[in-house]
């Protein structure tokens, strides 16, 4: 009941737990090879990428979330959010002021390819990767709203600007799906 999406955020860091938490509502494994949400034939297609900023215990940068281990691998140091939130089409001004971005990607190829058989040929694995995508994307909402976190979901990007960044915020061989403003939600918000 609590689930809304937040455009305007407090100045308030984020805790490395509450990150933790949000990753793994998103991609984290529950038993044996299993993760938080469902994948086509255990595919598990997607990744997570952190772009930190304000992060208590988690030094500024970009980070890949890496299930199999519980952790974040520093891709590159640095607050990066100002420059991934100018991909948007028109929501920049206030995503650069959440405290993090959590960036959903996934191997649409690698899918495709794998569903070749299923029609409509050539598309069914695409389609797997995108419900996939909001499983996660619900997960990281319910999650947020449980922690008291402010979270929304921008799909509205610029693909190739977000692709072509240096350093690389989307993994070599993947494709922007989502990208979540997470942070606490300014006070003068009704969230």
């Amino acid at each position: 009941m609590r689930r809304r999406s937040t455009r305007r955020f407090g100045t308030q860091s984020l805790s490395i737990v509450q990150v933790a938490l949000l990753a793994r509502a998103a991609q984290g494994r529950t038993t044996g090879e299993r993760r938080s949400c469902p994948s086509a034939h255990a595919l598990y297609p997607l990744t997570l990428t952190v772009v930190a900023g304000k992060v208590d215990g988690l030094a500024a940068g970009i980070y890949q979330y890496e299930p199999e281990r519980d952790a974040l691998t520093l891709i590159a140091d640095g607050d990066h959010r100002d420059r991934v939130a100018g991909t948007t089409l028109v929501d920049h001004a206030w995503l650069r002021e959440a405290a993090a971005l959590l960036l959903l990607s996934g191997d649409l190829e690698a899918a495709v390819q794998h569903f070749a058989d299923q029609p409509p040929l050539g598309r069914r694995g695409a389609r797997y990767v995108w419900l996939e995508a909001g499983h996660a994307s619900q997960n990281i909402y319910l999650q947020a709203a449980e922690a008291d976190l402010g979270a929304v979901l921008v799909a509205g990007f610029d693909d190739e600007r977000l692709l072509g960044l240096t350093p690389a915020v989307v993994p070599s061989g993947q494709h922007p799906l989502g990208l979540f403003g997470v942070g606490h939600p300014d006070d003068r918000q009704s969230h």
